[in-house]
């Protein structure tokens, strides 16, 4: 490829906004994520607490079907999401899209947490729902892209990697936090308290570190990079979206892998183990605590080590790794030659690797005007069609006696996304303040910028 790179005005220190303090880069970028998917999460845990009191149905399960049903419009909504909040990060600004994100997911919250009941509004109530539901799922179309894009740019080019890894370690942290709320909940009012209104207490604290993280981010300065780049008359064009379409296309395939290898690993592997006979759901959910951990210290390892050797190593050998042991580890846990306790920590150790560093690496496949949505839209339909899915199909897997297939299904993700690593080269990297063409801005590979 040819080099037609337009260049910003060089600075003393490239992709960072001086005077920035370090700790609220990662603040605000780490807040939002968490907040975020404590959000997304709760709706998940909570769905069977609240469903006959929200949705309609002759029994409990057909509430909760339609309770899922909203869950998964959620996803449906994350690729107009992506575009829509792509446009408001490259258009008004990296502060904008950070803002705009975190508050839509925390009303989303908070009106889950005021919907009124089946009884009191009929359909309303089911409907108010889903406006919620889908208002987050646009917040969450947007928020890795534009975290990603707002951490390069800001962050220091000898840390930018460690900022990302504390960054995404933040959805870890979420999840887990939804958890640990849920318990809570259920310790102190019993499981008829939580499903007789109880759990609307979940939504308001979610909806509340909302509001927090919507106060950090609005402190947060804009990128010098994105203001440079404004104030040089560029601005997001179609045809140089279109003229990054194949590395949209090595975005999407990254996604793949980091999407189904979470979902599988820090949501239904407690599942997948009381599906196998070999453990309760009860006592995988007690031992998937360690898999949480171990993954959330992967992530912030892995930042210190992409600091170190580059983002790529990270990736390629994370996603290599999970592709190669997942199903010796799956398939010798399922044969009782592996305990749970070994596999589950040993799996999320791999997809930790990676994925703290996949979306700041990502977003420096793009130029500065359209580096959100050229990087949100891949990673959202991603999301959408392969981890939205991913319950469904590892559930109709299982329901079809094919339990074995689920490891299989999340190995061919995985592989799919470690061809897409390699295919990756640090000449596809742009220098953090590149703002058109469709060459990198270094030509060898380096380790930070």
């Amino acid at each position: 490829m040819t080099d037609s790179t337009t260049r910003a005005p060089a600075v003393t220190e490239p992709g960072t906004t001086r005077g920035t303090p370090r700790a609220r880069v990662v603040l605000a970028s780490t807040a939002g994520i968490f907040v975020e998917s404590l959000d997304w999460s709760v709706y998940g845990l909570a769905a069977p607490y609240f469903a006959t009191q929200i949705f309609p149905g002759a029994d409990q399960t057909a509430a909760r079907l339609g309770a899922y049903a909203v869950f998964a419009a959620g996803f449906v909504a994350r690729p107009l999401g992506s575009f829509l909040m792509g446009r408001v990060t490259d258009v008004r600004g990296r502060r904008t899209g950070l803002t705009v994100s975190v508050a839509l997911i925390a009303v989303g919250s908070l009106l889950i947490a005021a919907a009124p009941t089946y009884a009191v509004a009929g359909l309303g109530a089911a409907g108010l729902v889903l406006v919620a539901r889908l208002l987050q799922g646009i917040a969450m179309g947007g928020e890795v892209a534009t975290a990603a894009t707002y951490v390069v740019e800001v962050a220091p080019p000898d840390r930018r990697h460690r900022y990302g890894a504390f960054a995404y370690s933040g959805d870890a942290f979420g999840t887990l936090g939804a958890t640990i709320v849920l318990a809570v909940l259920l310790a102190a009012m019993g499981t008829s308290g939580v499903e007789n209104g109880g759990w609307r207490i979940a939504f308001v604290v979610a909806g509340l570190c909302g509001v927090l993280a919507f106060w950090i981010r609005r402190g947060v300065p804009e990128s010098e990079v994105f203001t440079r780049a404004k104030e040089a008359g560029h601005e997001p064009a179609w045809p140089l979206v279109r003229e990054h379409a194949p590395r949209m296309a090595l975005a999407f395939a990254l996604t793949i892998g980091s999407t189904i290898g979470v979902y599988f690993g820090s949501i239904y592997l407690p599942q997948f183990a009381a599906h196998s006979g070999r453990l309760t759901e009860s006592e995988a959910t007690g031992q998937q605590t360690i898999a949480l951990v171990a993954l959330i210290l992967a992530m912030i390892t892995s930042g210190f080590l992409a600091d170190r050797f580059g983002p790529l190593a990270l990736i390629r050998v994370g996603f290599t790794a999970a592709a190669v042991l997942t199903l010796p580890l799956m398939l010798g846990f399922l044969a009782g030659a592996v305990p749970y306790v070994v596999a589950a920590p040993a799996f999320t150790i791999c997809i930790g690797l990676q994925l703290g560093v996949t979306p700041v690496a990502g977003a420096r496949l793009f130029p500065v005007p359209i580096r959100a949505v050229a990087l949100g839209i891949p990673a959202a339909l991603a999301i959408s069609l392969f981890g939205g899915t991913f319950l469904f199909v590892a559930e109709w897997l299982v329901s079809r006696g094919h339990i074995g297939l689920v490891a299989g299904y999340v190995t061919l993700g995985l592989t799919i996304s470690a061809v897409g690593s390699w295919l990756v080269s640090y000449r596809l990297l742009y220098s953090v303040d590149t703002l058109a063409g469709t060459a990198a801005g270094s030509s060898v590979e380096q380790p930070t910028d």
